[in-house]
Formats: C-alpha cells, structure tokens, sequence
C-alpha cells in the first residue's frame, strides 16, 4: 500500500461498502472541485470488496488507498479491529484536518473512534438517523449514535434528523440539514448513464406488465419473516394480472427452498442477478411501486414518486410515512397486503412526480461549503 499518495492530502473520504461509496461520492467531486485533487483522499476500507469495486467503478473513479481489510469468516469484532488498527496506521503517518465519514457502517464509526484518537476532525453525512431499537438495525442503530456523540459536524438529510441530534443535546451550531446525498448520486446517474443490456432483457421478458420491484436482503428480515413476506406477494401478484415482481437475487439463494417454493408460484415473478448501482435506478425509475427493506431505495424510490412498502418492522425515515408517500408493513400477512394493496391503488391513481422529501440534487455542495481549512 503506497502510503505517500495521502501525503498532504487535508480532508479524507471514507468508503467501505456500496452505500458509502454513493452517498460519499458527491462530496468528493465537490471537494475536488473546491480545493483540487491533491487535497482530497478517497480512502477505501474494502469492507464489502466487490460491491465496493463495483461501485467505484459505475462513478469511473478509483480509491486512493484501499486497506482491503475483509478476510474469509471474520467476526464482527475482528473486522472492527482491523479497520482501526489500518486506518489509525495511517492517520499517525498523514494525518489530515478531516475524515468524512458516512452514515451508519462499520467503516463510518471506525473510522470515526479512529480519527478521534488522533485528533482528527470528524464530519458525519447522514446524521441523525434513529429507530431508537439497538437491535433494528443491528448494528448499524449503535453504529449512528456512537458517531453522533464524537463528530464535530452533523450533516443531517431532513429537519426530523436534526431534531433527534438536538434532543440528544448535539450543539446546535454543529448541525445542518443539507438533504440526502444519495439524491444527488440518483440524479447524476440518470442523466448520465443509460439502461444496461441486462435491464433491456428483462423488459422484453415482462412485456407490457408493470413491474414491481423487490429487494430483500438485511440480516432482521430472513428467515421466518421473509417467508411470510413471500407467501403475501405470491398472492397478491396471483390476483393482479398486469403486474410483474421483479426480484434481484443472488444465484446462491435461489437453491433456498423457501426462496425457491415462492419463487415457483407464478410466472409473473421475474428473478435477476444482483443489479449494479446504474442498473438499480433505472429499474426503480421503470416501476410502478417498491417493496423494500433497504434504506437507500426508500428514499431513491419516495423522490422518484413511487409508492413505498417497507418490508421492516421500524425504519429510521420516517419522514414518507408522515407524508403518506410509504407504509411500513412489518412482518404481518394481513398488514403486508393492506400495504401492497395501498401501493397498486395509490400508484393507479396518481402520476409518478418526483419530490424534494430528501433532497434536490445539491446536498453536497451544502455540505462543502461547511468543511473549512
């Protein structure tokens, strides 16, 4: 790892995983744009290595240093403790004014412990998330808080995240509601890159049905509770003909049984391999409604316009479901279909307008304007 490429480069960008690197993204080019290239460092953990790569890769940009830290069967502990040990080696050999970190991942409050211990200044993007549950999302819920109680800038996506730092008497002077940086990423991607041969593919496969997108991948939602998921979506394509489930799944998970039974109930159920992050916003902007556990694609799906049905027993953006733009169905057959139910009349009824519920594309110009030299 050649070390001297960070030599006197003033504010770090940390990347781990897909999110990060999407949501990071933006600030970056912005500060490349304010201060140049030789200022800025892209720093990537490799947490999640080839989704990371990937990610990248859609923004044609690479890391300026790589920790590659992600070994077969690591625990939890050990991948904390060998981002801290890689990032705080680097931190006491160059050691900048500041570390940006992301949202709620590993590599965002390691590195933040990190830059702590060293003095470094820390600016958090995205804060001020809540559920207020330790254990949804584990860990990501004690990840958010831990970052809350150290940084010295709190970028906050809406006004609602901002009033949960201040009850947790963060320094009102330190917070700014600068909208979602991941808007930005979305915006960007759809003017500047064009469906893939995969999305071309599954559009003449489906035909003239519209499609509803599922994604259903964080560690509360499998086992017991997918299944009830499943069973409730099988069903209710069963008895909406001009709808199509589209469903991105790894190949390994298709030989599930359960994954398998539900995925055999209709030929209205379209599984795809994994979708790189272009490919993603173009399926979301083609659909009719969204199923959904993730948090990116619930607010990339709210400020497409389309009606959002939370597959999670809490969610930390609560903001669409004050609004009326999505429903949070928890894990409850008779609950799951009221919701779809809402979506396909809601979705029927109105016409798809994109809205500003977590940003406008500009966030990150917000964001740099705040991180001084």
């Amino acid at each position: 790892m050649a070390l001297e490429v960070l030599h006197g480069k003033k504010v770090w960008v940390m990347v781990g995983t897909r999110p990060e690197v999407i949501k990071q993204l933006p600030i970056y080019w912005a500060l490349v744009r304010k201060l140049g290239r030789d200022q800025v460092a892209l720093v990537g953990t490799g947490q999640h290595k080839e989704l990371l790569a990937q990610a990248l890769a859609h923004f044609k940009v690479t890391a300026d240093v790589n920790l590659d830290i992600m070994k077969p069967n690591q625990t939890l502990i050990e991948v904390s403790a060998n981002i801290l040990l890689k990032i705080g080696k680097l931190l006491t050999r160059h050691c900048p004014e500041w570390v940006i970190v992301q949202g709620d991942t590993t590599t965002a409050v390691i590195a933040t412990l990190a830059a702590f211990y060293q003095k470094v200044k820390i600016a958090h993007n995205e804060a001020g998330l809540r559920t207020y549950d330790l254990a949804n999302p584990f860990p990501e819920e004690a990840n958010r808080r831990m970052i809350s109680a150290i940084a010295d800038l709190h970028f906050a996506p809406t006004e609602l995240a901002a009033q949960a730092l201040l009850r947790e008497n963060v320094v009102k002077e330190k917070i700014w509601v600068t909208g979602n940086t991941g808007i930005d990423a979305l915006f960007w991607t759809l003017e500047n890159c064009q469906p893939t041969e995969k999305l071309h593919s599954l559009q003449e496969r489906i035909g003239d049905l519209d499609w509803v997108f599922l994604t259903a991948h964080r560690r509360e939602s499998q086992g017991e509770k997918i299944l009830r998921w499943f069973e409730a979506m099988a069903d209710f394509i069963r008895v909406h003909p001009d709808l199509a489930l589209v469903y991105p799944v790894h190949p390994n998970q298709i030989a599930n049984e359960a994954i398998h039974k539900f995925l055999v109930q209709s030929p209205r159920i379209f599984t795809i391999s994994p979708l790189d992050y272009g490919s993603t916003c173009h399926l979301l902007n083609r659909s009719r409604f969204v199923i959904t556990d993730s948090g990116g694609i619930q607010e990339e799906a709210v400020t497409l316009g389309l009606p959002v049905v939370i597959c999670r027993e809490t969610t930390e953006r609560m903001e669409a479901i004050h609004t009326g733009l999505a429903r949070l169905a928890g894990f409850d057959g008779n609950r799951i279909n009221e919701c779809m139910q809402w979506a396909y009349d809601r979705s029927q009824s109105l016409l798809k307008q994109r809205n500003t519920l977590f940003g406008d594309g500009r966030s990150a110009e917000r964001i740099v304007e705040r991180i001084r030299l």
